[in-house]
């Protein structure tokens, strides 16, 4: 079944008609829209005729409206970049807090993105996220960022943002390696290894929620908390007294009460989605931590218009702009690291 979040989408005028949606409102929907009530912000205003388009209809018209807003942009200065027939990808090399601010308006259409964790990786750069020494910090940058998010969506546009949750250790010594990510790189002693954190000892921080409350505070609509169960997650040998952890979040935010979303895409799981790791990512063999593409490939599937733009303002190894392009999709990336963008560029110059 495909449909729109709340209301249907009307058909703006001087546009196509595209037929009826597979399914008529929901009775049980969140907002239910009267016409008068109904705000021409997402869609354009209400047709006279007062029809409905199908999926394939929006999805022609929002996401080459979204492509054709960066056509001709050249500030700033992107990595790298290519375009290809109706496809582009651009990818930048910076702090999102600083490029997402002269980015085009109402140019993406969704949002896919998992910010670095709190104290989990050294991502070996200056300034980069998940490094803060206060939990304050850190929600207060992630703010910052979808602050940048605002404009740059466009009006019927989505988010889905993955993040995992970090332990207070509080043991006060550094934690040097990881027996778990042996790869994973950490400094000598992290915020979650000292004292003054305003927690007990060995509590579970609560990140996650504590950036989607913050977030809430903010204006932005939290939509779904959707729960990614990993199976096959790797063990945590140093936990003897509590459960391992086996899942993540992934929040599903709008910034308005309409917006376009294809419940086709969830194939059946809703909002708990079982997707294991993938062992052969673009960014293995390389110090990322990537999630898998079939998680990307579904919340594409689910926010973005067939022929939209995808962002990743944390593109890490690039696993959001690779499945956008192979889906069809126009893929924006943004990273701080410059080695990672070197990473990227190769691999989406030479799949």
């Amino acid at each position: 079944m495909t449909t729109s979040s709340t209301a249907h989408p009307r058909q703006p005028k001087g546009q196509p008609t595209g037929g009826q949606f597979a399914a008529k409102s929901n009775p049980e929907a969140d907002i239910e829209l009267e016409p008068s009530q109904e705000s021409s912000a997402s869609l354009g205003a209400p047709a006279e005729d007062d029809e409905v388009w199908s999926w394939n209809a929006v999805a022609k018209v929002l996401g080459e409206s979204a492509r054709d807003a960066w056509k001709g942009k050249r500030d700033p200065k992107p990595f790298a970049q290519q375009t290809e027939r109706d496809q582009l990808w651009r990818l930048y090399q910076g702090d999102n807090r600083e490029v997402l601010p002269r980015l085009p308006d109402a140019s993406v259409n969704c949002v896919v993105t998992s910010p670095p964790y709190y104290w989990q990786r050294d991502y070996g750069v200056d300034g980069q996220f998940g490094m803060e020494p206060d939990i304050d910090g850190f929600v207060a940058n992630l703010r910052e960022t979808f602050e940048g998010l605002r404009h740059v969506l466009t009006p019927d546009g989505v988010i889905f943002l993955n993040l995992g949750d970090t332990y207070y250790s509080a043991k006060g010594r550094p934690h040097g390696h990881d027996a778990k990510h042996r790869s994973r790189r950490l400094p000598g002693l992290r915020a979650v290894d000292g004292p003054g954190l305003g927690l007990p000892r060995k509590s579970l921080i609560g990140i996650p929620w504590r950036v989607a409350l913050a977030l809430q505070d903010d204006g932005w609509t939290l939509r779904s908390d959707i729960i990614w169960v990993r199976n096959s997650a790797i063990p945590e040998p140093t936990a003897k007294d509590r459960p391992w952890r086996k899942y993540e979040h992934i929040f599903l935010f709008s910034h308005n009460p309409r917006y376009l979303f294809d419940r086709d895409a969830l194939e059946g799981e809703e909002d708990v989605w079982f997707i294991e790791p993938e062992r052969n990512s673009i960014a293995r063999g390389t110090h990322y931590a990537p999630y898998p593409r079939e998680l990307v490939r579904r919340c594409v599937a689910a926010g973005c218009p067939e022929g939209g733009v995808v962002l990743d303002p944390f593109v890490g190894g690039g696993t959001t702009m690779s499945v956008a392009l192979e889906m069809g999709r126009s893929a924006i990336g943004i990273e701080l690291n410059g080695d990672f963008c070197g990473h990227i560029s190769n691999a989406l110059t030479h799949p």
